[in-house]
């Protein structure tokens, strides 16, 4: 089988932890996999023992001068420069030479990207100049945003895969669609007896989260309602928010935790009632950046609270918890209050619903099946 190089520049936890996820599941199959990547990650643990990491050298003038000797190389910069029309061309092109050269080395024969612009581009010239296959995975956040001149590189790649059907650019008919996956067998749903419900967000604190209408919502129940809301994250509307906390009698309620690590909130995530995730529309994903969390969530067997927009009708289904229309404060109200009227056993029954949901849609073992399948056939 083929030997997959991942290449990555990514410093976000939650991203790497399931870029070696992915890649442990591909080596299970049967895949030498290699991750390619300038950062020094600390306290990798549990690789498959046909996963490596190889850390690139930071791309210089010396160390890249002796790689623009290829005639046929420089023919390839020149190209996918003339497209990109960007200032920082001898970045991405030393960049990109040095991870051919690597490819070249280590006989890799396709190489994976998790999409951003920066590292697409450099996997795009590197793959071009080592002349093997290239795939990547376009998030949600980069792909809705997705420029006329990205669209074009877009085109070069042998197999582009997207997360969401409803983000599929209606020009793009030649990608195909693949949830990311979780290594499921680290999600343990935790057994919740209590009566009180106890909620969590977590994301980016923006205005397209939602969390406006949520605290009007839980400002609107009534007081006998025993209710409590734990928001994870950083952003713009967080002062306000903190600030309506009060007008609203909801300080004792709803608490603002901050930024968690990723360690503590897979620890504390199984012990909640729900996670609450009410996007204002298929947009607002690439803003709230938090699909993973809810697929996390639904791993350790919570119920998920969210909107009735496309984006949610696919990554969760009508028994998984309950949906609303978005931006409505009396939509959201009787949806908090619905829920809260459930025997405790009908909502542990939601909760066993979405682990099962996670594990038949989000099991990054069944992703990289497919994902090999479609590498082998290019």
């Amino acid at each position: 089988m083929k030997h997959i190089g991942i290449y990555t520049t990514s410093k976000l936890p939650n991203e790497v932890a399931m870029i070696l996820s992915e890649a442990n599941a591909l080596a299970e199959i049967g895949h030498r996999v290699t991750v390619l990547t300038p950062i020094k990650y600390k306290n990798i643990r549990n690789l498959h023992k046909s996963v490596s990491i190889t850390y690139l050298a930071r791309a210089g003038i010396f160390s890249t001068a002796p790689l623009f000797t290829s005639f046929s190389d420089l023919g390839t910069c020149y190209s996918i420069w003339k497209q990109l029309n960007c200032r920082n061309s001898y970045r991405f092109v030393s960049q990109g030479l040095m991870l051919a050269e690597k490819l070249k080395q280590l006989e890799i024969q396709h190489l994976h990207c998790i999409f951003n612009q920066h590292d697409y581009y450099v996997s795009l010239l590197g793959s071009k100049c080592a002349k093997v296959s290239l795939s990547s995975f376009w998030g949600v956040s980069s792909y809705s945003s997705m420029g006329k001149s990205a669209q074009k590189l877009v085109d070069q790649c042998d197999l582009p895969l997207v997360e969401l059907e409803c983000q599929r650019l209606a020009a793009d008919e030649h990608s195909l669609v693949l949830n990311r996956g979780l290594d499921i067998s680290k999600y343990k749903p935790y057994e919740r007896n209590k009566t009180t419900l106890h909620l969590v967000f977590i994301g980016n604190i923006v205005d397209e989260s939602g969390l406006k209408v949520v605290l009007s919502a839980l400002a609107d129940l009534p007081s006998r309602f025993s209710i409590k809301l734990d928001i994870i994250g950083e952003g713009p509307i967080k002062k306000t928010l903190v600030n309506d906390l009060i007008r609203k009698r909801l300080n004792g309620k709803v608490h603002f935790l901050g930024n968690k690590s990723r360690k503590w909130i897979l620890n504390k995530l199984p012990h909640y009632t729900a996670i609450v995730s009410p996007y204002c529309s298929n947009g607002s994903l690439a803003q709230v950046d938090n699909i993973t969390y809810v697929k996390e969530a639904m791993a350790s067997g919570l119920p998920v609270l969210t909107s009735n927009i496309a984006a949610c009708k696919e990554i969760t289904s009508s028994n998984t918890g309950m949906k609303c229309p978005p931006n409505s404060i009396a939509a959201m109200s009787n949806m908090l209050t619905a829920f809260m009227q459930l025997s405790t056993y009908h909502r542990h029954l939601l909760g066993q619903n979405a682990r099962k949901y996670a594990e038949e849609n989000f099991n990054v073992k069944h992703q990289s099946r497919a994902l090999s399948r479609w590498i082998q056939a290019l």
